[in-house]
């Protein structure tokens, strides 16, 4: 996974909780101290056993700690890539996900990204499809992402999650209106 993702998750635990609390994560995620470069990729088992070790420490579920992590995400991501951004408006952002997705993909070695699909179904509405060969799917982190990348842009829109990986669905389907 791409080290942006590794990076931010260190800063949004810290962020929450202070070094000591970050040290005992790891501890408990079996992992040594490590250096999260943002350029660099890193296992995958790393982020989740954070996660794991994050879930097992609060009082949110996974999922909401995803969807937290991935609000936190959003800005990373838009300011690491930022290059491929071609729009100010959200909307248009959104449907030029799979087009930036794609430039994302070429420009980094590593990064084995998700697949994503969005069909736009008015000037307010956009379904996005998220499919990952990531287990588990991190759909809760998907759905922050999607809400973090709206207030980056001030947008006011609603995420609706309509279909879930973990419901036999091939995908997780978002709806993302204005």
């Amino acid at each position: 996974m791409h080290g942006i993702v590794h990076k931010t998750l260190k800063e949004y635990a810290i962020d929450r909780t202070d070094e000591e609390t970050w040290e005992e994560i790891l501890e408990r995620a079996g992992l040594e101290p490590t250096l999260y470069l943002p350029v660099s990729s890193y296992e995958d088992h790393e982020i989740q056993a954070i996660l794991s070790a994050i879930t097992s420490m609060a009082s949110q579920d996974r999922r909401q700690i995803e969807r937290d992590f991935g609000r936190a995400l959003a800005p990373e991501l838009l300011s690491t890539f930022s290059a491929h951004v071609r729009t100010d408006d959200f909307i248009a952002f959104l449907t030029a996900l799979e087009s930036i997705r794609g430039d994302v993909d070429e420009a980094t070695t590593d990064a084995s990204l998700p697949s994503l699909t969005t069909t736009r179904e008015s000037t307010d509405d956009v379904h996005l499809a998220y499919r990952t060969h990531r287990e588990p799917a991190y759909c809760g982190l998907a759905r922050g992402m999607l809400e973090g990348l709206a207030e980056e842009f001030d947008a006011e829109v609603t995420v609706v999650k309509t279909a879930c990986v973990h419901d036999d669905e091939s995908a997780c389907r978002y709806q993302l209106t204005r």
